[in-house]
C-alpha cells in the first residue's frame, strides 16, 4: 500500500471525476468559506492550522477486538506519524483558552500497510450532511446573523451548540484531552460480516498543564510531560447498538454499549511542523487497512474531498 505522503500528492493530482462531482463542487464552496471565515496562512492546512508533529508507536491491547476485525493495526505494533492542532483556521490560536482541538495520525504496520485515524474533542458534529456542513460554512463567512438565521432552521446545530457549551470548560493540553471519531466505520472479520463502530482516544494518564499558560505554551508542555512520563492514549472502541444512528454524525450514541480498550497509542517524540514529518501528510480518513471499510455516512466522503483540496491548495503554495 502506498505511504499517506504518497497518497497526499498523488490525491493533489486528481481530476474531479475521482470523487463525485457533486461532492467535489461543495467540498469546494466549503473549502472556500473556511478561508473566508479564518483567511490564509500560506502553505498551510486551511483548518486545525495550529499545530505540532508527533512521532510514536500504536501498540494492540485487548485481543477481544479481534472477534469483530482481522486488521493488522491490532495484531502488531506500528509507527505512527501524526499531529495535534487547534480546531479552525486561526495559525495564532491562543494556547490559554479552551478551545476545541484535533488528533491525527498515519499508522504503518511493519508489514507497510497504512491506516488514517482523524479525531476532534467534540463529541458528535453540529451538521448531518455535506449541504448543510457547506451553507454553515458560507454563513459563518458572511457574519453572525447568518449564522442565527442559519441556526433557526437547524434543530441539528441548536443541540450541538446545546451540548458542547454545557462541557467543563477547564483549560487541558493537547495530551489532556480526549479525541472522538465522531463518523461510524465498520470493523470486518475474516467472514465478512460488518460491526458499526465508534471510537475515542482517551488519556491513558492523567495528562495537565504543568507550564505556566501561554499563548503558546502546548509545544513546551507536551515536551515537559513527555520528559516526566508516558504521554499516551487509550483507543476506547464502541459497538454500535441496534437503534443506534449509525449514519447520522451529528447525533451522539447514549446509553450503555460493549466497549473494548483496542489499542494505545504512545508518543515518542515532538517536533515542530518546519521540523518534522507531518506537514506534507493528507489525514485523509477514508485510508484504511483490511478489516475496516467506511460507513456510508456521506460526511466521510465530504471530508475526503475537502482534504484533496487543501493538501493540493498548501502543497502547491510550498513551492
Amino acid at each position: 500500500m502506498l505511504r499517506a505522503s504518497a497518497i497526499a500528492l498523488s490525491i493533489a493530482l486528481m481530476p474531479v471525476t475521482a470523487f463525485a462531482e457533486d461532492a467535489f463542487d461543495k467540498a469546494e464552496r466549503t473549502m472556500k468559506a473556511f478561508e473566508d471565515v479564518f483567511g490564509v496562512t500560506k502553505g498551510k492546512r486551511r483548518n486545525h492550522t495550529k499545530g505540532f508533529c508527533i512521532i510514536g508507536s500504536f501498540e494492540p491491547q485487548d485481543a477481544a477486538i479481534l472477534k469483530y476485525t482481522n486488521s493488522p493495526i491490532f495484531t502488531q505494533t506500528s509507527s505512527v506519524n501524526g499531529r495535534v492542532s487547534h480546531k479552525g483556521g486561526n495559525n495564532k490560536a491562543a494556547d490559554n483558552k479552551f478551545a476545541d482541538y484535533g488528533l491525527a495520525f498515519e499508522i504503518t504496520t511493519p508489514d507497510d500497510d497504512t491506516h488514517i485515524i482523524g479525531m476532534n474533542t467534540e463529541h458528535f458534529f453540529p451538521v448531518s450532511t455535506p449541504e448543510a456542513f457547506s451553507k454553515l460554512m458560507q454563513a459563518k463567512a458572511i457574519g453572525k446573523e447568518a449564522v442565527k438565521a442559519f441556526a433557526a432552521n437547524s434543530p441539528e446545530l441548536k443541540a450541538h451548540k446545546a451540548y458542547h457549551s454545557a462541557r467543563d470548560k477547564t483549560l487541558r493540553p493537547y495530551e489532556g484531552a480526549t479525541y472522538n471519531s465522531i463518523n461510524t466505520f465498520y470493523l470486518v472479520d475474516d467472514a465478512g460480516k460488518r460491526t458499526a463502530i465508534r471510537w475515542s482516544f482517551v488519556p491513558s494518564n492523567d495528562q495537565k498543564v504543568v507550564l505556566d499558560p501561554s499563548e503558546n505554551f502546548f509545544f513546551e508542555n507536551m515536551q515537559a510531560n513527555l520528559d516526566a512520563g508516558e504521554v499516551a492514549w487509550d483507543m476506547i472502541i464502541t459497538i454500535a447498538n441496534p437503534d443506534d444512528e449509525i449514519l447520522n454524525p451529528a447525533i451522539l450514541w447514549t446509553g450503555e454499549h460493549t466497549q473494548i480498550k483496542a489499542a494505545k497509542l504512545i508518543v515518542n517524540s515532538i517536533s515542530t511542523e518546519a521540523e518534522g514529518e507531518c506537514d506534507p501528510l493528507n489525514y485523509d480518513p477514508l485510508i484504511l487497512t483490511d478489516g475496516f471499510e467506511p460507513s456510508e455516512d456521506p460526511m466521510l466522503e465530504a471530508r475526503s474531498a475537502i482534504y484533496a483540496i487543501g493538501v493540493s491548495k498548501r502543497l502547491g503554495e510550498k513551492e
